[in-house]
Order: structure tokens, then C-alpha cells, then sequence
């Protein structure tokens, strides 16, 4: 490191004499070269300290002066931020910071809130002058023609006559002569910028020793290694660079007001403000933050196209007045693989489906014999993870069973969102058992970033059992089906109107089978109890019950056998099938030794009848009844070749009904999904 220039207190005779002597030894300096803006910045900041001395005023406004010609506001860098952070700090009520950035002798080049905050009370102090000419009430922050005009006005009448020539001072620096030592982190640090995001792509830390001291630049380059078919400006990835501190961001630049070396290397000196305090528990952290455009083009996305980001120079001041710089050696303070990525394109963004709370399970559904009626068939959630995210249109497919064409059943599907219609499609007249469905909506729907939105796909199917190619009639089904679900759906980045790439989850759809008149079953409780009898073969069995809420929809009694057979379909001659299945899902084996029993009782609601089918129970047209279902299975001896040990649990798989207490021929209704008609497993042994 290098002291490039000491100023020390001189009377003001001795002037001339004092800038000659400082030039003289600047210019005999070896250790680290200085180019000549440097010696130019070093002479003004003499003559600064010199007209201090001339003529120095103890006023707080005509210390913190200047004519201000520019306009200002929130996001701007350089140009007369500075100035006006000074002459917003030099008045009482109008501070920009008490501490840190921005904060008297901490000022910086960037136009953050704190400097909008700020001028907005300047404003409102002064509204008379400078609101109420434009026609407004309330400030806003933007620096414009009357608040330049206020400021100047303000200015020009600060007291100008020449007092005690005072000592110039150094904002707040405390100790003498001081140095800086950096190290590097990659603590924040990401390779991948996202469009429309700022990422942080280098880091160190900087330790004052000797005295507090004041970094006033900061030198960064970016060079390209990109494919050839990529461009190499880096104005075409990146809308700012800029520089944090502690993670306060303290300046930035346009990749514009960067200089492109015949290389083709990006270099820039980012002017910056930042006190670091004296002491190795006063350390600062500083990275570069890159900012992607919001739209980039395909060329040029990617990890193939990246960049090395690196410090080349930290220059600052210390409380005697010099000038100081750390220059790195190279590539020691870098970070190669820097590079934009699509927002639509990063796994960090993900388009995510799944199941609705009320998505329907397969179901008995209860639909007009006059009028259309609106069925449900699936309900899923879509989320939107690492981004907002649109679209506008979606894929999906229905099958249906007993007819000859969808449109025999289903007039039009309908898209929902809540209780609002999205999108409908008309049931397709073509002779064939399934649709392909395109819902394309009339405008955007958009998943904000972490937010989750239900959507319904819903059926508007004729009356049942009206005229068509083929009738429309009791137990006919529908299916909706949106997979490849989450592949099916048009969605796309809101930053860059590119589709997203990470996508996962699924919805499960079950069938829908359509009566005007019919039941609705539901399990209700169950129990398993085991007797195990290691030596007596017809002691060791296993009691398992389930309880099933049966619900008839339509006007019509239903009549249900209270009998039970062990199949695993649904049989036409049982009140209620099952059987007990072992732990490999199959249905258990008995022989000879091995036995099976099952009753099925009434258990409340209905009544009991005889007929010439047997005893029934007879549950009236919208009403409802219980039925307990005992099954009782006793496992084989070890040498009888079937199931003899293991686990074993009751699968129920439908109820037979029909509409008298006659002859038993019975409508079959299955019980699914089948996992919810079933007990859990019990270990059952018999040697």
C-alpha cells in the first residue's frame, strides 16, 4: 500500500508553497504507480483542504452548497445524489440516515428510499414553495425544478462572511495514518442470476488497522467466456451493477458507464462512501451485486455463458487526508462462473400440482332424470414456487363408459376457479368413449410466487335416460384426467413469458358413475380382534368388523340382502363382498382346515323386512342406514398348503341392492377407492 499525498495544516501565506511541496511528493512516489486521474482527484481534494483554510465558514448550509441543475429520484446513481444527501443532512429534519450509509459523512452516490424519504420531508417543510406551484400537497421524493430551485434558494442565502479559518476535518475518522487489509468470501455468494433479480457475485471483507479509514472506489471487471453464439456485452445479461455493504446497498452502475478494453474486458471504478471502523470486530462485507435484465435473449442464458467477476483495486482515505488504494493480485479475488439463467428456466423455480382438499373420490353421483346437472369430476391445486407465473390454457381428457360418444352424456366441461367459470368445452359428438379437452381461457391466470390456487373440472351432463345415440342411463361413468397433469398446463415465467422448465406433482381422478336413483356408501368404524392358539388349529382366528353408512338418493326404496359372501367382486346374489386379504394384497388362502364366515347386520336406521328373497333391509327413498359387516377368518395349519401365518385384513368391495323385497337379482355397487374400505392388518398364526 501507498500514501500518494499528505496535506498538513499551513497558513494561509504558505499556501503555494504547501501545494508545490505536496505535488513534489506525490509525483516522487514509486511503490505503486498513480495515473494521472489520480494525481488530478488528489490535487482537487488539496485545493478543497486549501479553500477550507482561505475561507472556511463555520455555517452548516454553505458548507453542504451547490447549484444543483439535475433531476433526481429513487434508483439513480451518481450525477448530484451526493450533493444533495450533504445539503439534506446539513438541515435539521431532513437527515437521510442517523448511522450508516448515507448518514452525515457517510454519504454516498445512490438514490436509495432513505434519500427519497428524505427529500419528501424537505418537500413537505417547504411546501408552500415547492408543492403548491406543481399542484401538489404531499411530497414525493423526486428532485425536480422546484425543490432544485428551494435548495438553490436556500443556498444563496446562507451567511458567506469569513470566520476563524478552522482545521479541516475528515467526516468522522478517528487515529492517524491507516491501512486495509481484504480477504475474500464467498458468504452470499451465487453464481446464477435469475432475469429481473439481483444476485450477489463477489464478496470480501475489509479490516481498518491504525486508524478508521473511508473506501471511496471500487474497482471491479467483468470478462466474458460465452458460446459463440452468445453475445459478449455485458449490457445484454445485466441492467446494474452494484455494491452492498453489510448488505446496505451503497452504489451502483450501468454496465453502460462500464469501459470494454479491446479484449473485450468490462471495467469500471464504482464511487462509494463506506466508513469502516478501526478493529478486526469492525469488519466490513462488501460484495458486487449483479442485477439481470428482466428479458434475456435465449443466446444467452445459461451456465455455458458466463462470466468471471473480479476486484481489481479498493481505494480509500484515512484521517490524515491520503489517499490509499489495495490493489489484489490477480485472479485472487474473483469469482468465474457468473451467469443469467432464464427465471422460467432455474430449478430453483418449480410449477407444482397436487390434489384438491374436496377433489371427488369414485362415487355414486345422484343427476337429473329432467334437467342437466353439474358433476365434479377432479379438483386440483396448482402453486406457483420461486416465481409468478401464468397461463392460459389447459389440456386435459375424459373418458366415459356406457355410451357411444361423449356428448351422449356430458353437453360441456367446464374450467373453474372457485365459484368463477375460466373456460368451457362442448362434449364432443365424434363416436368414440373419450375427449381430448382444451380449455383456452380468455385472459391470463396468474399464481403469484408461494401462492396456491384451486381449480374444478366440472361436467354439465344431460338428463339421465334422455334420447340419445346410445341412452344415457343409470351407471354410466365419466373420468377427467389432467395427466401428465402438470404437463398439460401452458405456464410460463411472468418476467420473461418463457415456459417453466421444473414442474411436478399430479392429481388422481376417479370415475364418477351417474343414477338418478341409487345409493352412496361411506365406511364408518372398524375393529380387528385376534385369538392366536399356537397348538389348537380351529382356536386361532381373527374377528374383523366395519361399519358402512349407506345413503339412498332418488325417491325410490332400496332393499339390501343382510348377507355376506367372500369374492373379490362385487357379487349380484350378496348383500355385501369381501374378502380377507393378506399382507402381499392378495386374497388369503384357506383349505381344508382353514375357515371363513362373515354376518352382515343391521345397525340403525331402516327397517328389517322378509320377502321371497330372504331378509332385507329396506331403507326408504333420501334416507339413510347403517349396516356392521363381522368377518371371521381362521388361517390354515402349516401343513395344509395355505395361509398360516401372517398379517390378514378385511377388504370390503361392494353392497348389492335393489328395489324390491323379490327374487334377490341385484345391482352391484363397488366400494371405492378400495383403500378406504378396508381394516388394518392383525397378525394371525395357526401351526
Amino acid at each position: 500500500m501507498i500514501k500518494s499525498l499528505t496535506t498538513k495544516n499551513v497558513a494561509a501565506t504558505l499556501i503555494g508553497a504547501a501545494l508545490v511541496v505536496a505535488m513534489t511528493f506525490s509525483f516522487a512516489t514509486t511503490a505503486k504507480a498513480q495515473s494521472i486521474a489520480d494525481l488530478q482527484a488528489q490535487i482537487q481534494a488539496l485545493l478543497a483542504q486549501i479553500a477550507g483554510l482561505q475561507g472556511g465558514t463555520t455555517g452548516g448550509t454553505s458548507a453542504s452548497c451547490t447549484t444543483f441543475t439535475r433531476n433526481h429520484s429513487q434508483g439513480d446513481t451518481g450525477g448530484e445524489v451526493m450533493a444533495i444527501q450533504k445539503f439534506l443532512n446539513s438541515m435539521a429534519g431532513t437527515q437521510v440516515a442517523a448511522t450508516g450509509a448515507g448518514s452525515p459523512g457517510m454519504e454516498t452516490s445512490y438514490f436509495g428510499p432513505a434519500t427519497k424519504a428524505a427529500v419528501v420531508k424537505f418537500q413537505n417543510m417547504y411546501a408552500a414553495e415547492v408543492l403548491a406551484p406543481v399542484g401538489l400537497s404531499a411530497g414525493t421524493g423526486y428532485w425536480g425544478a422546484s425543490s432544485r430551485a428551494k435548495a438553490n434558494a436556500l443556498c444563496a442565502a446562507a451567511p458567506t462572511t469569513p470566520t476563524t479559518p478552522t482545521t479541516p476535518t475528515t467526516g468522522g475518522l478517528t487515529g492517524t495514518a491507516g491501512s486495509v487489509t481484504l480477504a475474500s468470501t464467498t458468504e452470499d455468494v451465487e453464481d446464477e442470476v435469475l432475469t429481473a433479480t439481483t444476485e450477489k457475485v463477489l464478496g470480501f471483507k475489509a479490516e481498518a488497522s491504525g486508524s478508521d479509514i473511508r473506501a471511496t472506489n471500487i474497482r471491479i471487471k467483468f470478462t466474458a467466456a460465452v458460446d459463440a453464439s452468445a453475445s459478449d456485452r455485458l449490457s445484454d445479461y445485466a441492467s446494474e451493477i452494484s455494491i452492498w455493504a453489510d448488505g446496505q446497498k451503497i452504489a451502483a452502475m450501468s454496465p453502460n458507464d462500464f469501459t470494454r478494453d479491446s479484449s473485450g474486458v468490462y471495467s469500471a471504478a464504482i464511487p462509494v462512501n463506506q466508513i469502516i471502523r478501526m478493529g478486526s470486530s469492525n469488519k466490513v462485507t462488501f460484495h458486487v451485486g449483479m442485477t439481470a435484465l428482466s428479458s434475456i435473449d435465449s443466446d444467452n442464458d445459461g451456465s455455458t455463458n458466463d462470466w468471471t467477476v473480479e476486484l481489481t483495486q479498493f481505494r480509500y482515505t484515512d484521517p490524515s487526508g491520503a489517499t490509499l488504494f489495495e490493489s489484489p493480485s490477480s485472479g485472487s479475488y474473483q469469482n468465474a462462473g457468473v451467469y443469467v439463467n432464464r427465471l422460467s428456466a432455474s430449478s430453483e423455480v418449480e410449477f407444482r400440482m397436487s390434489d384438491g382438499t374436496n377433489n371427488p373420490n369414485a362415487q355414486n353421483v345422484k343427476v337429473s332424470d329432467s334437467t342437466t346437472t353439474e358433476v365434479p369430476l377432479v379438483e386440483f391445486n396448482l402453486k406457483a414456487d420461486g416465481a409468478d407465473m401464468y397461463f392460459d390454457q389447459l389440456t386435459a381428457t375424459s373418458t366415459i363408459t356406457g355410451a357411444d360418444q361423449v356428448s351422449d352424456i356430458v353437453q360441456t366441461f367446464y374450467l373453474y376457479r372457485g365459484t368463477t367459470r375460466l373456460a368451457e368445452v362442448a362434449g364432443a359428438s365424434a363416436t368414440q368413449t373419450w375427449q381430448l379437452i382444451t380449455f383456452n381461457l380468455d385472459n391470463d391466470e396468474t399464481i403469484n410466487d408461494g401462492e396456491t390456487k384451486t381449480y374444478t373440472i366440472k361436467a354439465k351432463v344431460g338428463a339421465i335416460g334422455a334420447a340419445s345415440a346410445t341412452a344415457f342411463s343409470g351407471g354410466d361413468s365419466i373420468t377427467a384426467s389432467t395427466s401428465p397433469a402438470v404437463g398439460n398446463i401452458n405456464t410460463k415465467a411472468v418476467s420473461d413469458g418463457k415456459s417453466i422448465s421444473e414442474r411436478a406433482g399430479s392429481v388422481t381422478t376417479y370415475a364418477q358413475t351417474l343414477y338418478s336413483e341409487g345409493i352412496q356408501v361411506t365406511k364408518g368404524a372398524t375393529n380387528v380382534t385376534v385369538s392366536n392358539n399356537d397348538t389348537t388349529v380351529g382356536s386361532s382366528y381373527g374377528t374383523f368388523e366395519m361399519t358402512v353408512d349407506v345413503s339412498v338418493f332418488g325417491s325410490n326404496d332400496v332393499y339390501i340382502p343382510l348377507t355376506a359372501g367372500s369374492s373379490t367382486n362385487a357379487l349380484t346374489t350378496k348383500g355385501a363382498s369381501y374378502y380377507i386379504q393378506n399382507s402381499s394384497g392378495n386374497a388369503a388362502l384357506s383349505s381344508t382346515t382353514g375357515a371363513t364366515s362373515a354376518t352382515f347386520q343391521r345397525v340403525s336406521g331402516g327397517t328389517e323386512v322378509t320377502g321371497t328373497g330372504g331378509t332385507f333391509l329396506k331403507i326408504g327413498g333420501g334416507s339413510s342406514a347403517s349396516i356392521k359387516l363381522t368377518a371371521t377368518f381362521n388361517p390354515d395349519s402349516s401343513s395344509a398348503g395355505g395361509d398360516s401365518a401372517g398379517q390378514f385384513r378385511l377388504q370390503l368391495v361392494g353392497l348389492g341392492h335393489q328395489s324390491t323385497s323379490g327374487t334377490v337379482s341385484l345391482t352391484a355397487a363397488s366400494t371405492t377407492p378400495v383403500e378406504n374400505f378396508r381394516t388394518s392388518y392383525s397378525s394371525q398364526i395357526n401351526n
